[in-house]
């Protein structure tokens, strides 16, 4: 069985493959200073309640965006599980050219989305990611210019502050803002206040992801291209948008089993 980690700034997820099929996933939040024991001690009782052991797993993937907390999960893969790790970075073979400059400097997590988004719809397409920050990829097709040998090139894209994130430093910086629940408002002028705060931010992100795609398909000359959706918030801003193609919620789980097998040819 394959274990794939994909470190974010908000949580840490875990999933468990066999084949090709996801048969477990846990979620714990991120803790950067937290231990390769103090994952033991967390990650045992899950693997027992669910009739494994440390030692079904066979192979480990993990993609880090925490720098501070990589070398932790790390020491938890090899010498928790007894496994040398395949490290998601900008310069793994993830049969994508990274045209970011530098490769090093782009999320793993974004690369991983955009490998995975390729083997399902192809190239060009466009991947939004909304997570503690959204983030919007875009990956061009092969092109006898590309330099790529053929791959699909993954040129970059745009981030901007997570919807979370957003809501958050509202209901800290402004008094008289009550925490709301983040659900679709009944229209887009807000007949009261929180009304008027689930429009701004549900209609706003839609907005703010219609002009984005519109932009990036322009300059990629690409005005059909598909857009896939992942993170918490997709499946809510996709409902007020008609330019997202698909809502993919294990999309960056996905992407780490298939860059897994493009290094070892098969999942465990």
């Amino acid at each position: 069985m394959l274990l794939v980690v994909d470190a974010g700034n908000t949580n840490v997820k875990f999933g468990v493959f066999r084949g090709e099929t996801l048969i477990l996933q846990w979620r714990l939040r991120m803790e950067p200073e937290r231990t390769a024991d103090e994952y033991v001690s967390l990650l045992y009782p899950l693997f027992a309640q669910a009739g494994l052991a440390f030692s079904d797993i066979t192979g480990i993937v993990l993609a880090s965006v925490v720098p501070a907390a990589t070398p932790s999960l790390l020491r938890l893969a090899r010498h928790a599980f007894g496994r040398d790790p395949l490290h998601v970075t900008g310069r793994t073979d993830l049969g994508l050219r990274v045209a970011y400059d530098p490769p090093d400097a782009v999320g793993a997590d974004r690369l991983v989305d955009a490998a995975a988004a390729v083997h399902q719809y192809g190239a060009p397409c466009l991947v939004i990611d909304f997570g503690t920050a959204t983030t919007f990829n875009a990956i061009a097709a092969p092109g006898p210019n590309s330099g790529g040998g053929g791959l699909p090139v993954y040129l970059g894209g745009a981030i901007c502050l997570g919807i979370g994130v957003s809501l958050e430093a509202l209901f800290a910086r402004a008094a008289k803002i009550p925490p709301v629940e983040l659900a679709r408002p009944p229209r887009a002028i807000g007949g009261n206040t929180i009304h008027a705060l689930q429009s701004g931010i549900v209609h706003g992100y839609a907005a703010l992801v219609t002009g984005m795609v519109t932009r990036f398909r322009a300059e990629m000359d690409a005005p059909h291209c598909p857009v896939v959706a992942t993170g918490g918030h997709a499946a809510l801003i996709a409902h007020e948008t008609d330019c997202i193609t698909a809502v993919e919620p294990l999309l960056t789980l996905e992407g780490l089993r298939l860059v897994y097998a493009r290094h070892h040819r098969a999942v465990p």
